[in-house]
Formats: structure tokens, C-alpha cells, sequence
């Protein structure tokens, strides 16, 4: 192998000032490590002469036993939550009155008397008043008669006086229907006075012969009868009940008595 020569590896090797800055650089890299160690060493060991603790955290995803005890305490909150908004305090319903099934509905209008209003009102028991008169056609006294207390509701009934007695023409019309009507037959009803001295609101009281219609007839055709008000202290006293019975004559008599043959 051939040597080198002398001269040839001086020229190749390292001067001197070269090597005294690589020491001095290797030097204070060394001073600069040893300087870096110490103070790692003293951030490490600090917190004071009491010392501290480490504290590790976890980066990994969480399982799934884990999510489930996680969510778990959620829902009950959720629930008391719901349970506190979704209670409140319990109310009482409105009281509802049930209609009974046995209660009677009245029509509009109508007037619900008692049981002592409606023994009042049997105007059956209205008794006949005395014979007719010689016309034929009677209202069974004067006007001005004390009434009595056996008219609907306990109203006083008045002894009606004619004021035009009805004809035979005015009463064949309502005759033709009823049996009866010769000599001894009557009828007798009761109706409420108005103006001009006509009647309204008639009603069936009594007959003879009983079933005849006789009452009917004349209850039908009393819209024509022309009756005096009863007075009292001399004033009419109109809407006051009057008692009317007719008296049935034989065929003879005179046109102005009713008659049926």
C-alpha cells in the first residue's frame, strides 16, 4: 500500500483554530443540557413544598357501559322534570247536574198548578144553576150576583145576563152533531168576558141529557153569545168568569129563543 506523504495529511487535517471552536461549541452544548435537565427537574418536582399530583387523561373513546350510565341519570332528571311540569295540582271537575229520566219537560208556557190549583179548577163540580127562563135561552140570574169560588184556579164565577140572546140560525150550525136539544134539555158552560160584550175561553160544564153533546154545541157557538159583564160598585169587570146555561124549547117557539127540533 502506498504511503502518503507528510505533507499531503498535513494539508487534509484540522487546524488548530478549528478544533478550539469545536471544543468550545461542545462545551456549551454540554453546559446548555445540563442547564435544560434542571430546570425539567425542578418543573417536574414543584407545586410548592406540598407537592401535587398527576392527573392522566383518557383520549379513548368511552364504552358502550359507560354511555348507558352516562344517559341513564339524564333520563331520570328528564322524567322528575316531566313528572313536576306534567302534575299539577289536582282540580275538582265542574258539577254537572244529570236531568232525571223520571222528570216531566213542560212545553213552553205551561202553567203547573198543584194538586189543590187543580181541585179548584174541576169545574165538574160546578153545580147547575136553577130553571130557565121563559125565552128559551137563560143566563140563570143577574149580572150583578155574588160570584162564587169554583171558577179555574179558584176564580169566582158570575151568573151571567144576556145582552142579545142567540137565535135558532146562529145555533142550528152546532146542533146538527149533538142529540137532544127538544123541550127539558139544557147545557151549561162557563166563559171569560171581554169587550163589546162577546166571551172567549169557554169550557164544558154540565148537560141533560148526559153524552148528548149539548155542551159541546153550545161551547162552539158561544164566539156569537152577547153577554153583560158582571159589575161590582157598578163598574163592568171584564176577563171575569160567567156562568151561561141554555135552555132547549120545543120547535114552537119564536125565532130569537134556540130551539132544535
Amino acid at each position: 500500500m502506498p504511503s502518503v506523504p507528510a505533507a499531503s495529511a498535513a494539508r487534509y487535517a484540522p487546524s488548530r483554530r478549528d478544533r478550539v471552536v469545536s471544543f468550545v461549541l461542545a462545551v456549551v452544548t454540554g453546559c446548555f443540557l445540563i442547564a435544560v435537565l434542571v430546570l425539567m427537574t425542578g418543573v417536574v418536582g414543584g407545586g410548592g413544598p406540598e407537592g401535587g399530583q398527576l392527573v392522566a387523561i383518557s383520549i379513548a373513546p368511552p364504552s358502550a357501559e359507560k354511555e348507558k350510565q352516562k344517559a341513564a341519570p339524564k333520563q331520570d332528571v328528564k322524567q322528575e322534570q316531566v313528572q313536576t311540569v306534567t302534575t299539577p295540582p289536582p282540580k275538582l271537575p265542574p258539577r254537572v247536574e244529570i236531568p232525571s229520566k223520571n222528570q216531566v219537560e213542560w212545553p213552553p208556557g205551561f202553567i203547573k198548578l198543584s194538586r189543590e190549583d187543580l181541585a179548584k179548577a174541576d169545574i165538574s163540580r160546578i153545580k147547575p144553576a136553577g130553571g130557565g127562563g121563559s125565552t128559551g135561552a137563560s143566563a140563570g140570574g143577574g149580572g150583578n150576583a155574588e160570584g162564587t169560588g169554583d171558577g179555574p184556579g179558584g176564580a169566582r164565577v158570575y151568573n151571567a145576563e144576556w145582552y142579545r140572546e142567540p137565535t135558532r140560525a146562529e145555533m142550528s150550525p152546532y146542533m146538527s152533531a149533538a142529540r137532544g136539544g127538544g123541550a127539558g134539555d139544557w147545557a151549561m158552560i162557563i166563559c171569560r168576558t171581554v169587550e163589546r160584550f162577546h166571551v172567549e175561553d169557554c169550557r164544558e160544564v154540565d148537560e141533560s141529557p148526559r153524552g148528548s153533546g149539548l155542551a159541546r154545541a153550545l161551547r162552539q157557538a158561544a164566539w156569537q153569545f152577547l153577554v153583560r159583564p158582571p159589575r161590582v160598585d157598578g163598574k163592568p169587570q171584564l176577563g171575569t168568569w160567567v156562568r151561561i146555561r141554555f135552555d132547549f124549547k120545543a120547535a114552537k117557539a119564536p125565532d130569537g129563543a134556540a130551539d132544535q127540533d
